[in-house]
């Protein structure tokens, strides 16, 4: 009988926990056409890696205030190249600190199209990005990717 109840449970719990995940996704998200357009048709605000860190990490608020939902072209070094759980491809710039220990940066998400580019870039190397400032998760991320430059 517990097993039965503790088993019930926990289907109940991961039921709820799709349906608040799904409701979460489902809100007011950009389409891919419009997030498209607006990267073609804004002016982006050219900063480092290390100055769109600093100003998250001194003031989240006032970081998303001037940045979140805007268009911005980051140049910085790579210290990562990895994929996320939906196999978009994560490159990360360097945050406050410059030297190859560092954890965690500014993540830049390109999608699965921009593969080539992205095998050919490596670790260390300068390059600049142009994407859409999705705020801070563990650092500042940046979304709808691409590649501006590589030095």
């Amino acid at each position: 009988m517990k097993y039965y109840i503790k088993n019930n449970l926990f289907y109940s719990l991961l039921i709820l926990g799709v349906f608040f995940v799904l409701a979460v996704a489902s809100g007011e998200e950009e389409t891919e056409k419009e997030v498209a357009e607006k990267l073609e048709t804004e002016e982006a605000i050219q900063i480092s890696s290390t100055q769109i860190y600093k100003d998250y990490d001194d003031n989240e608020v006032a970081a998303d205030n001037k940045y979140k939902g805007k268009v911005v072209e980051v140049t910085g070094k790579i210290i990562e190249i990895s994929k996320d759980f939906s196999d978009d491809i994560v490159i990360s710039l360097n945050g406050l600190i410059d030297n190859e220990y560092e954890i965690v940066g500014v993540g830049c998400t390109f999608s699965k199209s921009h593969s080539s580019e992205a095998a050919s870039l490596n670790k260390g190397q300068i390059i600049t990005i142009r994407g859409i400032c999705d705020g801070y998760l563990m650092g500042p991320n940046i979304s709808g990717c691409s590649l501006v430059k590589s030095e």
